[in-house]
C-alpha cells in the first residue's frame, strides 16, 4: 500500500514560489500545472510501499523533472547545475 502524503513539504513548491518566472504556455508551465494528472500517485505505488521513513519529494515532481531532463538532454549533474543557475539568475 502506498503511503499517503501527510501535508509535510520537504522543500518549497517551486511552481507556487516562482510561478511568475515560468513562461506561460511553456513545457515547464504545462508540467507544473498538470503534473498531478500526468503522473497520478497510482503510477508510483510500488515505489512508495509504506508511510514509514522520512518524507520525500512527491513522485509527480520527480517525474516532471525527469521529463524536462530528457527533453533538454542533460545528465543528473547538469540538471542540478541548470536549476541552480536559473534560480540565481532570476
Amino acid at each position: 500500500m502506498q503511503g499517503e502524503w501527510a501535508g509535510e513539504m520537504v522543500g518549497p513548491d517551486v511552481w507556487e514560489t516562482c510561478r511568475e518566472l515560468i513562461p506561460a504556455g511553456s513545457v515547464f508551465a504545462f508540467l507544473a500545472e498538470h503534473r498531478e494528472v500526468l503522473f497520478p500517485p497510482e503510477f508510483f505505488a510500488d515505489m512508495y510501499p509504506s508511510a514509514n521513513g522520512r518524507p520525500s519529494l512527491p513522485p509527480q515532481v520527480l517525474a516532471a523533472t525527469v521529463v524536462l531532463q530528457s527533453l533538454q538532454g542533460l545528465s543528473d549533474f547538469e540538471t542540478v547545475q541548470e536549476l541552480r543557475c536559473d534560480l540565481q539568475c532570476r
